[in-house]
């Protein structure tokens, strides 16, 4: 091969992927990056960004082609000059298709988190929020960083049913509709891409083994030795909010879990038969 090989990881949040990156960055032959960049003390780019170019991709599957043939061709790829490069990025997720069809080697992999737990994590109530995945409260202040990653979050189409409701819903909400509409087009691509994985968050700290053999395995890189390191880092993995704002599920309102039990409950349980 002219070129090394490359895989993709998309998933519902972010809690999980700069320590994946991270971890797959620290063994030998592999560049892991989260979201483009070489983790670190200073990220440092290495591949072009997307953030911008997701909240359109979503809608529009020609826009979302044309941004993996400029932004994730095989020259921009092939110039961070790696063996193995695993870009492990929230912002996967909606150019997971056409990454896919323009680069029919690459491995890829979906991962998976239950609902409860990206929404309590998704987002914070007060403060700066450095990585939020999910959207805000309506009244919160947002910094100019909040601003631009809000930009290429996935919302509903203007005109349709849940953009009418969506002015009034509360963060919760917005982010159980946001986990239901990400996770369905992520299964959608599971099921019918054979060479696309399933991982499981919560595998990471209940099974760390089954987790990273689920991922080295198709990746060429699974050894004893590699296993060992990444399991050893899961005891004490990285980028974990020390405490959530946002209360578990008995604490939401009535309209906040009518619309889990309508839109997340269904999904989760064909999601996690599969990992059963």
């Amino acid at each position: 091969m002219d070129h090394g090989r490359f895989a993709f990881c998309a998933s519902t949040g972010r809690t999980a992927t700069m320590f994946l990156a991270t971890t797959l960055n620290s063994l030998d032959g592999v560049l892991g990056l989260h979201e483009g960049h070489e983790p670190g003390d200073s990220p440092q780019a290495r591949l072009p960004l997307i953030n911008l170019q997701n909240g359109k991709a979503w809608h529009d599957t020609s826009f979302a082609e044309a941004t993996v043939a400029r932004l994730r061709n095989d020259a921009t790829l092939s110039a961070a000059n790696a063996r193995l490069l695993v870009d492990v990025a929230f912002y996967n997720a909606p150019l997971l298709w056409p990454l896919s069809e323009q680069h029919p080697d690459a491995a890829l992999f979906v991962i998976f988190r239950r609902c409860e737990g990206f929404v309590r994590s998704a987002t914070i109530v007060s403060g700066e929020d450095m990585q939020p995945a999910g959207w805000p409260g309506r009244s919160k202040p947002l910094t100019d960083r909040e601003k631009f990653i809000a930009l290429g979050r996935l919302r509903p189409k203007p005109g349709s049913g849940d953009d009418a409701l969506w002015a009034d819903w509360s963060a919760i909400q917005r982010n159980i509709w946001l986990w239901h509409h990400v996770n369905s087009h992520l299964l959608g691509i599971l099921g019918s891409l054979e060479r696309c994985h399933a991982l499981y968050f919560e595998d990471l700290a209940a099974a760390p083994a089954k987790f990273w053999n689920r991922l080295l395995k198709p990746l060429g890189i699974l050894s004893t030795a590699n296993l060992n390191h990444c399991v050893e880092r899961s005891s004490g993995k990285l980028n974990q909010r020390p405490s959530y704002q946002i209360g578990p599920i008995g604490t939401w309102n009535e309209w906040e879990r009518d619309l889990y039990e309508q839109l997340a409950h269904p999904l989760e349980k064909r999601l996690y038969d599969r990992n059963a």
